[in-house]
């Protein structure tokens, strides 16, 4: 009798890792001041300081943020902005004058006006000759605000996996989760694989597209000069047909 040969293939796991420094980063656009970050609250005030931005981006369309701030136990406490500016392409220096204290360190945040949208392109393409699962196994944020919420959408990736919904909230300009699918969202801290596990159809992978934003239903961008390091993980599925050969003589109790 001749025994069958079990022809299959292994699958191996691939891991895809993606740095933002080292992705393609069109459309964005900084714009306004957005954020003041109290770094230290400084000593020794006893009238609140006058701050000042310096000017990063020279040119006639650039107009200057303002702000002003309040004190507690002769520290700031608190900042306000009274004038975002307009025309910032990094985010300004913040100068503290007078007030009688010292030692304060205030540090702005610029707004990005477009969705960050990172474009990278793989060495080696990837095959999968069967549907696959894909998702976040490991990320980690510098510069970022770890109790803000961020939203990572994959973008030209070929899947059934969800089915997107009208939007029927009726607020004007809202988010269109069509442009892309999430897999991966929570809070800067949270350096842990998630749950989320995307599945994707046969096709060759030859770049990875994702957006990120901050907070779930916007499309705003993301805060400051971020940056962040992902790895994603695609495990491609076991084929529902085996091929054998050598199929002579085949006794069928060997299924």
């Amino acid at each position: 009798m001749t025994v069958p040969t079990r022809f299959v293939k292994a699958k191996v796991d691939k891991y895809i890792q993606l740095y933002s420094k080292y992705g393609k980063n069109e459309g964005t656009t900084y714009d306004r001041v957005q954020r003041v970050l109290i770094v230290s609250p400084g000593s020794g005030y006893t009238t609140a300081p006058t701050l000042s931005f310096t000017q990063h981006a020279p040119g006639s369309s650039l107009v200057r943020a303002t702000a002003t701030c309040t004190i507690s136990n002769g520290g700031i406490s608190s900042i306000t902005i009274t004038n975002p500016g307009t025309g910032y392409t990094t985010a300004p220096t913040i100068n503290v004058t007078g007030g009688g204290g010292s030692n304060s360190i205030l540090k702005s945040y610029i707004n990005i006006s477009k969705r960050r949208v990172f474009e990278w392109d793989l060495e080696n393409a990837i095959e999968l000759n069967e549907n696959g699962v894909i998702h976040l196994v490991d990320k980690v944020f510098e510069n970022a605000d770890m109790t803000d919420v961020y939203t990572f959408r994959l973008l030209d990736i070929s899947s059934q996996s969800v089915i997107n919904t009208k939007d029927k909230s009726g607020i004007p300009e809202q988010a269109s989760f069509n442009q892309g699918k999430i897999i991966d969202i929570g809070y800067g801290s949270k350096t842990t694989e998630n749950d989320i596990h995307l599945e994707i159809q046969p096709q060759t992978i030859n770049k990875i597209v994702i957006s990120v934003d901050e907070g779930i239903s916007g499309n705003i961008g993301i805060d400051g000069d971020i940056e962040f390091y992902i790895s994603l993980k695609i495990t491609e599925k076991e084929p529902s047909v085996i091929e054998f050969g050598s199929l002579n003589n085949i006794n069928v109790s060997q299924f």
